[in-house]
């Protein structure tokens, strides 16, 4: 007689199976240590010689051969130390016959300048510098402000009490400084 689908006791839950074996051949021992350090060996070979054909370099062991981070890592400290001994500066320049009143400075200060001026500052976060330099009754001024040597406004004016104004920005988008005067 057979037993009745809903009499029957659940089966016994199983242990795992084991994992089915690779047909690929694995490597083991000192055998493999040696293929793998030539493939190794043959790469460093490869990129020490550049790619180029002809003699090989001298077999290096892989301990002794620069790693690809290396290379990187002392590539960025070179590029990191030439942006350091290339200091970001603004030059105010004033230059004239005759008295004028000068302010200058980046955004929210005034420093206070006399005729002729030229006061070089590192160049920091603010996205604004100025100069205006007031006549004070007659002759001609002149204003530049420059970013690390190059001129990015001027201005020039002449008798009475008229004014020069340079002003630069930094815009935002393309991270260049603009003269804000050529508008």
């Amino acid at each position: 007689m057979s037993t009745p689908p809903w009499a029957q006791q659940p089966p016994h839950p199983q242990a795992p199976e084991p994992p089915k074996k690779s047909k690929a051949k694995t490597c083991a021992g000192a055998g493999c240590l040696g293929i793998v350090g030539v493939v190794i060996l043959g790469g460093v070979i490869s990129v020490a010689g550049g790619g180029k054909s002809g003699s090989a370099p001298a077999a290096q062991s892989p301990a002794a051969a620069p790693s690809h981070s290396d290379h990187s890592a002392k590539a960025a400290a070179s590029q990191s130390g030439a942006r350091k001994k290339e200091p970001q500066t603004v030059t105010y320049v004033v230059t004239g016959t005759g008295g004028a009143d000068i302010q200058y400075g980046p955004a929210g200060s005034s420093a206070q300048g006399t005729v002729p001026m030229n006061v070089t500052k590192p160049l920091r976060n603010p996205q604004y510098y100025s100069i205006t330099a007031q006549l004070q009754g007659g002759g001609h001024v002149t204003c530049q402000l420059k970013v690390n040597g190059k001129v990015i406004s001027q201005s020039t004016a002449s008798g009475g009490y008229n004014i020069a104004t340079c002003e630069i920005s930094k815009d935002i988008f393309s991270g260049k400084w603009k003269d804000t005067n050529a508008g």
